[in-house]
């Protein structure tokens, strides 16, 4: 297990898209992974493009690119990588049970969150797109007793902010609790899981009957179910019902259907995952990688294991995740030291504003067409190492609302890299 043509280190959208990518190939692929990522605690919608220079953006995000800085993921991707690799995205997850889809006129979709603010997206489950209730005239926002994270007097109040719900009467229920009073506060996970029994799925049904008379449509936390949540979205639909799930904090409901979607696959491929691997540092030899060293921790302490391939895929995250390291002296990436190109002071990094751009999300490796780290002459720093999601720079993904986009983006496109290279 220590030797596979491929490394990828990272569980994350962008290390996952690598690896069923390179899997696909025909390549023996194994995944190093400190911890699960954050896919299974996200939306599970995924954003292209939603904001350039503070303009939302609700056309096709393609028209967009251009205002992008050349050296942004997507500007070195190319267009053609980026439709496939989302038509790859859009495949896995449906071949695995999690429908999702890009909207007919390959515009970007509205989405709704658990707080009852909207928001900009490309790819979404139909249970996920509110852009088709947007023309209703009688909108009811259901959430579930006891079920804190779905305040739906707060999201009624919300919502009524944007110009999208001007003409729309909007009103708020509760859903009696399918467990009364808990010990614990419930989340919207518990009872996605609940609804894929039939009882839980004939409660929601139910209840959803009893208070949705005379309204256009249902906003409801996404709690259509797991595995199940298929074919009940589509059950409520032929009861005539017009349900949105709106996107949740986590534990993300559609985050968990999403990693699952790609777990599954990962698994028919023979990807091989290594989890609680703590990649330390790389092993090289001029200007290539022979081997990464980790450490893992069990009952005798830490032990460091080498790990070796032909090939390298790093997808650990930017600063927040830990694959790009700030301290008051310099910004580098982990496991290969690259020195990273930075703000001289820690304040410098970081907008007064906290909604602003803030430079730090920017910080990541520079690198060229194929996905390598280059160096100050344009040169790849490792001709057998390619990098791809938040690790990489010069992009803002909270202001642009495109963090799963790149990932999903690099990370296939890195994949291809590697698989060609001799």
């Amino acid at each position: 297990m220590r030797h596979s043509d491929i490394i990828v280190v990272g569980a994350g959208m962008a290390g996952l898209m690598a690896a069923i990518t390179a899997a696909k190939a025909g390549k023996s692929v194994s995944v190093l992974s400190e911890g699960a990522g954050v896919l299974s605690i996200g939306s599970g919608a995924v954003d292209f493009l939603g904001y350039v220079d503070g303009k939302k953006i609700m056309d096709s995000p393609y028209n967009h690119l251009e205002e992008l800085p050349k050296n942004h993921p997507y500007n070195i991707a190319g267009e053609s990588n980026i439709k496939d690799a989302f038509a790859s995205l859009i495949e896995i997850s449906g071949n695995n049970g999690y429908k999702i889809k890009i909207s007919d006129d390959g515009c970007n979709q509205t989405a709704i969150s658990i707080v009852g603010t909207t928001k900009p997206t490309y790819i979404c489950s139909d249970s996920n797109n509110a852009s088709r209730i947007l023309k209703a005239k009688k909108i009811l926002f259901a959430g579930v007793e006891y079920l804190k994270d779905a305040q739906v007097a707060l999201a009624v109040k919300q919502a009524k902010h944007y110009k999208i719900f001007a003409e729309a009467e909007l009103n708020y229920a509760m859903l009696p609790s399918p467990f009364g009073k808990t010990h614990r506060v419930l989340n919207c996970l518990d009872i996605a899981r609940y609804v894929d029994k039939e009882e839980g799925f004939n409660w929601l049904k139910s209840e959803l009957l009893k208070c949705s008379a005379g309204y256009d449509a249902v906003i409801i936390p996404p709690i259509c179910g797991t595995v199940n949540y298929i074919k009940n979205y589509e059950a409520l639909k032929n009861e005539g019902l017009s349900i949105v799930e709106s996107l949740s904090i986590p534990p993300g409901v559609g985050g968990y259907r999403l990693r699952d979607a790609f777990m599954n696959e990962a698994k028919k491929l023979n990807v091989k995952f290594i989890e609680n691997c703590n990649v330390q540092r790389a092993v090289t030899e001029d200007n290539k990688c022979m081997g990464l060293v980790a450490v893992h921790n069990n009952i005798a302490g830490a032990i460091e294991t080498e790990y070796y391939a032909e090939q390298f895929i790093i997808a650990t995250g930017g600063v927040i995740g830990g694959g790009i390291v700030s301290t008051p002296d310099k910004v580098y990436e982990k496991i290969f030291n690259i020195q990273l190109e930075s703000p001289e002071t820690v304040e410098e990094r970081s907008d007064k504003n906290v909604f602003g751009s803030h430079k730090f999300t920017k910080f990541g490796v520079n690198v060229n067409e194929k996905f390598q780290a280059i160096g100050s002459n344009g040169s790849p720093v490792y001709e057998n190492v390619y990098f791809a999601g938040n690790t990489l720079g010069n992009y803002d993904f909270p202001t642009e609302k495109s963090g799963y986009g790149v990932a999903c983006v690099t990370g296939y496109t890195a994949a291809l890299s590697a698989v060609k290279s001799k």
